[in-house]
């Protein structure tokens, strides 16, 4: 069974993704409303692939986020039910600048293990945490062993 590095987020940025999806799906609107008060001259196959355009672009955009809303409240919910404490050793750290002023990211390689959690190996990716991503560094994890949904992220489980 893959590891899989679970999709975190509390319910404000849940409720922040639902937002900016609708947003995208309401600027679908745009082009037609600009049509219709005569703010724009299209031929009919210019403002028709136009709007297609925005249905596609905006459309898929709004979707993904919402998809990525649900995927955090499930991953986030499955852990804070069926969570197991674990230790996250990091055994491999690789250290990339995205070159936009943006923090550096940094790919952990992880050995995870606990009381309730078969030993198995792991990617997880970050921002870079200077002091705390270390090589043989121990960080706390919490782990779903059915299949071996985790995150490093600290939950506040019952």
């Amino acid at each position: 069974m893959t590891p899989k590095q679970a999709s975190i987020a509390g319910p404000f940025a849940r409720l922040f993704f639902r937002f900016n999806a609708i947003a995208c799906w309401l600027f679908i609107l745009f082009w037609p409303a600009m049509l219709l008060l005569d703010q724009v001259q299209q031929p009919w196959w210019g403002a028709s692939l136009t709007i297609l355009g925005f249905v596609a672009v905006m459309g898929l955009l709004g979707a993904w986020m919402w998809h990525e809303a649900n995927l955090a409240r499930d991953d986030t919910e499955r852990l804070l039910r069926d969570g197991r404490d674990a230790i996250a050793e990091i055994i491999d750290l690789e250290v990339t600048d995205p070159g936009d002023g943006s923090h550096d990211v940094a790919r952990l390689q992880l050995r995870i293990s606990g009381d309730e959690v078969p030993e198995f190996q792991a990617f997880y990716r970050d921002d870079h945490d200077k002091k705390a991503f270390v090589v043989g560094a121990r960080l706390k994890a919490v782990v779903d062993p059915s299949d071996n949904l985790f995150t490093l992220v600290v939950l506040k489980r019952r």
